[in-house]
């Protein structure tokens, strides 16, 4: 047979048989490539281990503010990045230490960040904590005090922060500020520098919520215009959602209708009841000793608590060995009266050697009991091994059994007995419980920036394993492919 038609033969053999063996190697390759698991259809976000995943966020605090802003006819609050970073660092102190009121000095700390770029600031701070809905933080901010962003021109700048505590309970912080140099006007960031990338910005399109006036009969009726929102409605007429859900037979499930009209309950409402302002002490009653003990709630002061019992803040400090600096902690106890009477002197126990009685040779002895050794008998009277078992002629090699005498060359010091003092009107009540420590978190600079470290992979050699594994069928492949074409032609 000529050459040229034995190879055109060979390699017409060679194609068949890889013919036959490529669908064995295609499922084997694939086989390979389910080992690698697929890809996360969309990367997270840097930030995305800082974002709240439920429930109200840093975003919705501003948005609902610049709501009622709008309202009330002013310009919406500009989200400032260095704001939202000492509001958020604010909340994270706030959440750690489960505090009960403001850190204080919201000024300087915005100052201290790089906010005004060396200007006099002007701030105003707001905090919510608990389980809480938008609309009930925005019921919560609804007195004058916390309505200053909505209501005051000259506040330019806003940020938020949310952080949740141990306790699971979360904070909310929002922030507005402006400076003595530009009150709601241009800002310069520090060293003339813009507004650092990635800050997003609040939305300034916001359909603001017109107050209606009541009818003929003092009934108040809102129709519901495009964009707005049960919340935003609650919170303009200073009600809740739920008042609005109830006198209106409808349920925040369903969305509202341009037109629709609603029935805005008030407090000359028959049968509409006032909910217990927040913030408000509760009188706790005397107990049978007549103890006063009342436990902090969120919102509540030293002030605040002194003048629903009518005492003074001094007092408060003095009966619970605390200071006028320390923050009250939500659910810590104070003693506000310790009752009509004194508690007497509670004299210290008796030491070991104190409790010693002598025997009738004017001795003392130890009863030895199951379980004690020498060493620890020792360390009971306060003396050495060695003179326990020189006393009792006893070495090393000894053994104590219970019940024996183990005589003790001890004298012990003379019993105080406590001479019983007359009544005082003011008791001393000594603190056991330490003062929490506020660790203050390092300030922002003046562009702050949010370190976030990425998770390690559970199984970083995952894409070099299953290029190896391929590489791996390949070679097989190959090699069956060869041994099948040598078999065919051996003689």
């Amino acid at each position: 047979m000529p050459l040229s038609n034995e190879r055109s033969i060979l390699l017409y053999n060679c194609f068949m048989r890889l013919k036959s063996v490529f669908p064995w190697f295609v499922i084997l390759i694939v086989l390979a490539g389910s080992l690698h698991p697929a890809e996360k259809a969309g990367a997270a976000s840097p930030g995305s281990n800082l974002a709240q995943s439920s429930g109200v966020t840093a975003y919705d605090l501003i948005l609902a503010m610049n709501t009622l802003r709008v309202s009330n006819g002013l310009s919406a609050l500009i989200e400032d990045p260095i704001v939202n970073a000492v509001a958020q660092n604010t909340a994270d102190i706030m959440a750690a230490n489960q505090m009960s009121w403001h850190i204080g000095d919201v000024r300087g700390r915005l100052a201290a960040a790089g906010y005004g770029g060396g200007a006099t600031v002007w701030a105003t701070e707001n905090f919510a904590v608990g389980h809480m809905t938008l609309e009930a933080i925005m019921q919560v901010w609804s007195d004058p005090d916390h309505m200053r962003p909505a209501t005051v021109p000259a506040y330019c700048h806003v940020g938020a922060g949310v952080a949740q505590a141990a306790n699971g309970s979360t904070y909310y912080v929002l922030q507005a500020a402006y400076t003595s140099s530009h009150s709601c006007g241009p800002y310069t960031y520090p060293e003339g520098t813009a507004a650092p990338a990635g800050t997003m910005p609040v939305s300034q399109i916001i359909v603001p919520v017109q107050i209606a006036t009541p009818d003929a009969d003092g009934k108040i009726y809102h129709i519901v215009q495009a964009g707005q929102s049960l919340w935003s409605i609650a919170i303009s007429y200073q009600v809740t959602i739920q008042d609005l859900e109830v006198w209106n037979n409808i349920s925040r499930d369903t969305g509202l209708q341009i037109g629709q009209r609603l029935f805005i309950p008030s407090s000359n409402t028959e049968g509409y009841a006032t909910p217990t302002p927040v913030g408000m002490v509760i009188a706790s009653t005397p107990d049978a000793d007549g103890q006063i003990v009342h436990t902090v709630q969120a919102y509540q002061t030293l002030t605040t608590i002194a003048l629903a019992y009518e005492v003074s803040v001094d007092s408060i400090l003095a009966l619970n060995g605390w200071q006028l600096d320390w923050p009250l902690q939500i659910g810590q106890t104070l003693i506000i009266s310790p009752g009509k009477v004194t508690p007497s002197a509670t004299p210290r126990p008796l030491t070991p050697i104190e409790k010693l009685t002598p025997a009738s040779d004017g001795n003392y002895y130890h009863i030895v009991q199951s379980g004690e050794t020498l060493t620890w008998i020792a360390s009971l009277y306060n003396v050495t091994v060695n003179d326990l078992m020189a006393w009792n002629n006893l070495n090393s090699a000894s053994i104590i059994r219970p019940d024996q005498k183990l005589l003790l060359r001890v004298t012990p010091p003379a019993t105080i007995t406590p001479t019983q003092r007359p009544p005082t009107t003011t008791a001393t009540i000594t603190r056991t419980t330490p003062p929490p420590t506020v660790t203050r978190t390092p300030r922002p600079t003046a562009s702050p920036t949010v370190a976030v470290t990425a998770a390690p992979d559970d199984q970083p050699n995952r894409p070099v394993l299953s290029g190896i594994i391929l590489s791996l069928v390949a070679v097989a492949g190959l090699i069956v492919l060869g041994l099948s074409f040598r078999k065919k032609h051996q003689p």
